[in-house]
């Protein structure tokens, strides 16, 4: 299953990636907005969104894609490794 995380601590990165890929989920993290994020969230089977760290226009434009594609978007406030792994445990 692919994981698009929106939002989190520049460098956490790899960790976020490291702890999803430990638990058989590809990651795909977005901690900053970028061009294009709507077409490189393409493909995902579920949007993670770290609330406490993320600006509002990426939270908006991930629930729009979310909306649009019908993908299911679950919210977490904190953005640290164990939340992390909290939410990727309610997954599986």
């Amino acid at each position: 299953m692919s994981v698009a995380i929106i939002g989190g601590l520049d460098r956490l990165k790899r960790s976020y990636e490291k702890e999803c890929r430990n638990r058989g989920f590809d990651a795909r993290v977005f901690s900053q907005r970028i061009p294009n994020m709507a077409r490189r969230m393409n493909g995902v089977q579920r949007i993670l969104i770290f609330t406490g760290t993320v600006a509002h226009p990426m939270v908006t434009e991930a629930v729009r894609v979310g909306k649009e594609q019908n993908i299911p978007v679950d919210r977490c406030h904190s953005s640290s490794i164990s939340a992390l792994k909290r939410c990727l445990n309610s997954l599986s």
